[in-house]
C-alpha cells in the first residue's frame, strides 16, 4: 500500500462498511411530490441532490438542482416541462434521473471511495433489496480528516477553473451549469474574483421573481444574484485548513486566491482524490 493510500486509513478503518459513516438523517422526496415543493426543500435544507422514492421507500431516481435548471429551460429536459404546460406542479418522478448507480450499505469504505472516483456523482444512495437505506457523499469521507495532512492546497486544486464574468446573464450561466454539470462557478471582473454562483442561487432568484416559465428570457446579470461574500483559501496552506473552512461555512468548494486573483478551485472531490 502506497503512502498516498495510507492517508484515509489514518482517520478510519476503510475495511468497515460504508453505512458506518453515512448520515443518520437524510432528505428524500416521493416520486409524486410536486416540483415546487422539491425546490423549496432544496433551498430550505440546502441540499443539491435528493433521492426520489415511492411509498415503499424503493429508490426510483435522483434529482439535482442542475436537473431543475435543465427542466426550466437551460437544457434538454425543458421539453418535458413544456409538454406539461410549464407548470411547477409537475411531479418530480416525471423527470428524475432513473439510471443511477447505488452502493450496498455493507460495501467497504475503500470500495465505496473507488465508486466515487470512477463516477461523476457527489452523492450515492445506499440501497438494500431495492429500498433506500441512506446516502453517502464525498463530504462523509472528507470530514473524517481531523488533522493536517502535509499536503498543500496547490497540490490538490484544479488550476484554471471554469469562471464566468459578472456581465453574463442568469440564463447563460444556467446553461453553462447544465452543459458542464458545475456545482459552483467563480465570478470575475478583469480576472479579479468578485463572487461565486451556484445552481441554488439561480433557483432562489427564479422563485423570488416568479420566472419559472421564462428562464430562457432572463437577461439579469449574474452579478445581481451572485454571493459576494466568498469564502476563499490561499494556495500555500494545508488541505486541512480548506476542510475546516468548508465545514464551518457549509460549502463544498473554495476558490483559491492569490493577491485577489483566482488561481484555482478546491472541492471535496479534489480532496478525496488525494487522500485516497
Amino acid at each position: 500500500m502506497s503512502p498516498k493510500n495510507m492517508l484515509i486509513n489514518s482517520f478510519v478503518d476503510t475495511a468497515k462498511p460504508v453505512k458506518n459513516i453515512s448520515p443518520v438523517r437524510i432528505v428524500v422526496s416521493n416520486e409524486n411530490d410536486k416540483l415546487r415543493d422539491v425546490v423549496s426543500l432544496m433551498l430550505v435544507d440546502k441540499y443539491r441532490k435528493i433521492p426520489i422514492v415511492d411509498k415503499e421507500v424503493n429508490l426510483k431516481g435522483m434529482v439535482t438542482s442542475v436537473d431543475i435548471l435543465d427542466l426550466l429551460g437551460a437544457g434538454e429536459k425543458h421539453e418535458i416541462f413544456r409538454k406539461n404546460n410549464r407548470d411547477m406542479n409537475i411531479e418530480i418522478g416525471k423527470f428524475a434521473t432513473t439510471q443511477i448507480k447505488a452502493i450496498r450499505p455493507e460495501t467497504s469504505i475503500s470500495k465505496s471511495i473507488n465508486a466515487f472516483k470512477k463516477g461523476e456523482w457527489g452523492l450515492y444512495p445506499l440501497v438494500k433489496s431495492g429500498k433506500l437505506v441512506s446516502v453517502v457523499s464525498e463530504w462523509d469521507f472528507v470530514k473524517l480528516v481531523n488533522k493536517p495532512l502535509g499536503i498543500k492546497v496547490y497540490e490538490a486544486m484544479i488550476e484554471r477553473p471554469m469562471i464566468v464574468k459578472q456581465k453574463y446573464s442568469v440564463y447563460d450561466v444556467a446553461k453553462m451549469m447544465c452543459r458542464g454539470g458545475y456545482r459552483r462557478l467563480p465570478v470575475v471582473n478583469d480576472d479579479i474574483l468578485v463572487g461565486i454562483v451556484t445552481p441554488s442561487d439561480i433557483l432562489l432568484h427564479i422563485r423570488r421573481h416568479g420566472i419559472e416559465k421564462e428562464l430562457y428570457k432572463d437577461k439579469t446579470q449574474i452579478s445581481k444574484i451572485m454571493n459576494k461574500e466568498v469564502v476563499v483559501i490561499n494556495d500555500d496552506v494545508d488541505l486541512f485548513s480548506a476542510i475546516k473552512a468548508m465545514k464551518s461555512k457549509r460549502v463544498g468548494g473554495l476558490p483559491v486566491v492569490v493577491d485577489d486573483h483566482i488561481v484555482g478551485i478546491i472541492t471535496k472531490r479534489d480532496i478525496l482524490e488525494v487522500i485516497s
